[in-house]
């Protein structure tokens, strides 16, 4: 697959994510964002795999411009907005004046779109190593699928196994999980959480934060 259509395909999949809709997040109310902070938005903004974005103010109201769709963004605060029904998009301006653009379903997946123009991103300060038993770590292997009315797919799974010490969590792409807690784990090299709940009922993984929590329930050991 060629660099330019993997790109196509990334920004593509950010702009059209619509298998899973976080009720909360469709319930969530749009706030008003003054037009002299929108203007700290607007550029062009790299994704990733080599595609861009085009930021773009109209009136009030902050779009999302890529080829063939043009999708608004819907404040909740002034840095944060709904970018279709499942994505968020926050927009990050740092010391040095750049702008980075991340945009999660607040599950699995996130991207960081820096804008064009700005000095590279500082490099994220690196948590404290956790160290967590491996007998805690047996405790949340295994399959997990999506307690049900969270989404309109029914099929999704998630997979979490140990290879030696380490968590690694597959849903659709791998992703090692890194220890804040006993319980709470950092995704990979962004900036996504989960939280394993174990109680009566057995293992619950809590993916994601605020109005864009999402909870699995573990099926199968495995």
């Amino acid at each position: 697959m060629s660099i330019a259509t993997s790109a196509r395909i990334a920004v593509g999949v950010l702009a059209i994510a619509i298998s899973v809709r976080p009720m909360e997040a469709q319930q969530q109310a749009a706030v008003r964002v003054p037009t002299s902070v929108l203007k700290r938005y607007v550029g062009d903004y790299v994704h990733p795999a080599g595609g861009t974005v085009m930021v773009r103010l109209e009136g009030n109201t902050l779009f999302a411009e890529t080829p063939g769709r043009r999708t608004p963004f819907v404040p909740i605060s002034e840095t944060l907005f709904m970018y279709g029904p499942v994505f968020t998009a926050e927009f990050v301006i740092d010391q040095a004046g750049g702008v980075t653009q991340v945009a999660t379903d607040g599950a699995g997946v996130e991207y960081r779109l820096r804008r064009k123009g700005s000095p590279p991103e500082p490099p994220a300060a690196s948590p404290p190593a956790v160290h967590v038993p491996r007998s805690v770590l047996e405790r949340y292997v295994g399959v997990y699928e999506y307690i049900p009315g969270q989404m309109q797919r029914t099929d999704l799974r998630i997979v979490v196994r140990l290879d030696g010490d380490t968590l690694i969590r597959q849903m659709g792409q791998e992703a090692v999980l890194r220890p804040i807690s006993e319980t709470r784990f950092k995704v990979g090299n962004t900036s996504l959480t989960v939280e394993f709940v174990v109680d009566e009922a057995g293992v619950t993984p809590v993916l994601g934060s605020g109005f864009q929590q999402m909870l699995a329930r573990l099926t199968s050991k495995r």
